[in-house]
């Protein structure tokens, strides 16, 4: 019995071992993909004499590849979640309140930011309302009107979801300073968290499984964005929300819950067909690569009379349905920069730069 168990031990042991090797050279866990949203490193080449590197450099490279990796996080994410009721990457996805999921320190110290352990000082958020200023005169020289939107973190718009122990400052927040230092100037700046709160009564505004606002509350800051443009180019239509019509529908599984692989089990309750008039619908011109920011650009084709331009992250991206139909043309680009070879070549009549608050101080190098 002894040499029984002994030998059986031995082969499992040896199993574990040659299973990761055996895995990674015919791809046995192949249908467990990663979904972890992270950059993977890949294979490092040895050169004489930097061995070490090389062996720091695979040391990285095994470790986020090595064999059953995807399939063993599955497991370990279904016990973390289902069975702990924790998020299993508690440092990108924070699970919060009636099945809301919020995202992590791991982008921006974002949680950090909304607790108040990570401010912006009135001096930072001076060099931030200076340097909007600056780039606002420069484009005025060229005709050119510049507005500066923040798309809120879910955490600002849906606070009373997040965990007891990660609950918001009662102190101003990082957004807070810098719209007081923007009041100062004359550069029109739309803080829409109000607006994004007071439209939730009616209708859920962001996705409970995702990063970003749903259609609804992309359709909610459009409007406010356009309004305010309205006020400087009163040819533009209104904006009125009763122009859109809103079908309720059942919605998927967004990017929060895909880096936890439980894309498949956990839906967001509510998705949002929004259908509108066919005036204010745009037509796709073009693609535009975007090599740089990795991003391709986009151009589109409205019924209104000036040209758009709009700089943003991926918050950006649902606007290009609601934006483009009250513009001549609008050019939508993924960028954390604003290029003068991009301004020769679009020619536009009103700039957006757009940005999420988690990232407000990139606009001191907009």
């Amino acid at each position: 019995m002894n040499k029984t168990r002994t030998r059986i031990i031995a082969f499992v042991f040896v199993t574990l071992l040659i299973l990761p090797v055996l895995d990674q050279l015919v791809g046995l866990s192949n249908r467990f993909s990663s979904t972890e949203n992270r950059a993977v490193s890949n294979r490092p080449a040895l050169h004489f004499p930097h061995v070490r590197t090389f062996v720091k450099q695979f040391d990285q490279y095994y470790k986020e590849n090595f064999g059953w990796r995807n399939a063993l996080f599955y497991v370990y994410s279904r016990w973390k979640f289902k069975i702990l009721g924790e998020s299993p990457l508690p440092e990108k996805v924070v699970v919060g309140k009636n099945g809301w999921f919020y995202l992590g320190n791991s982008y921006n110290r974002v949680v950090d930011q909304h607790r108040g352990i990570y401010p912006l000082s009135a001096d930072s958020a001076r060099i931030i309302a200076d340097h909007l200023t600056r780039r606002q005169q420069e484009l005025a020289r060229s005709g050119i009107r510049l507005y500066v939107l923040i798309a809120p973190d879910s955490h600002s718009i849906y606070p009373e979801n997040l965990p007891d122990h990660l609950q918001p400052s009662s102190n101003p927040s990082r957004l807070d300073v810098l719209r007081q230092a923007m009041a100062s100037t004359t550069l029109p700046f739309l803080d829409i968290r109000d607006t994004l709160r007071a439209a939730k009564n009616g209708h859920v505004v962001y996705n409970q499984t995702d990063t970003h606002w749903n259609d609804y509350g992309t359709l909610v800051g459009c409007a406010a964005l356009l309004n305010r443009i309205r006020q400087d180019f009163p040819s533009m239509p209104p904006v009125r929300l009763s122009n859109y019509n809103i079908e309720q529908q059942r919605g998927g599984g967004g990017d929060l819950v895909t880096m936890l692989t439980l894309q498949q089990e956990i839906k967001d309750p509510v998705f949002y067909y929004i259908t509108f008039p066919e005036k204010l619908e745009g037509r796709k011109l073009a693609t535009v690569p975007n090599d740089r920011f990795g991003y391709a650009s986009t151009r589109i084709a409205g019924s209104g009379t000036n040209r758009l331009l709009l700089i943003g992250d991926s918050f950006s991206h649902s606007m290009m349905h609601y934006m483009p139909g009250y513009f001549q043309e609008s050019f939508f680009m993924r960028d954390d920069r604003l290029e003068t070879s991009v301004l020769k070549s679009e020619r536009p009549d009103i700039v957006v730069l757009e940005v999420v608050e988690r990232n407000i101080s990139k606009l001191a190098t907009f």
